[in-house]
């Protein structure tokens, strides 16, 4: 159930969804086509990389259920169950402002923002 479970949950239906664009495109040659396909080969690559790592974990013992409830873990992390992770809205030290995610500094008093953790397992 490991790498069905796995591959499914990450493609989803966007890999499908990605699939019929770039198929129903046809031979126009547009950038837009050009992208859909290299993010078509690019999800089939991440899969292939995650179906391998996953393997490797099931050799040392880890379980389906570890899996998903490591999924279920990180996912909540963000305050939102939705299947992604989200970046977090930050607070301004200088005025309290919110600060949406991804900014350097506050829009509203410019005062620089601390470096977001680099670390993509940070929330775990």
């Amino acid at each position: 159930m490991g790498l069905t479970f796995l591959t499914g949950y990450i493609l989803g239906q966007h890999g499908a969804q990605s699939a019929r664009l770039a198929a129903s495109a046809g031979g126009s040659g547009g950038a837009g086509v050009t992208d859909i396909l290299d993010l078509h080969e690019r999800v089939d690559r991440l899969t292939l990389a995650l179906d391998a790592m996953w393997s490797l974990l099931e050799e040392s013992g880890y379980t389906d259920e570890q899996l998903k409830a490591r999924i279920e873990h990180i996912d909540a992390a963000d305050g939102t169950i939705d299947g992604k992770r989200t970046p977090q809205v930050s607070t301004c030290r200088s005025c309290g402002a919110r600060v949406a995610a991804g900014l350097r500094a506050c829009q509203f008093c410019g005062n620089d923002l601390p470096e977001a953790p680099t670390d993509p397992f940070s929330s775990v």
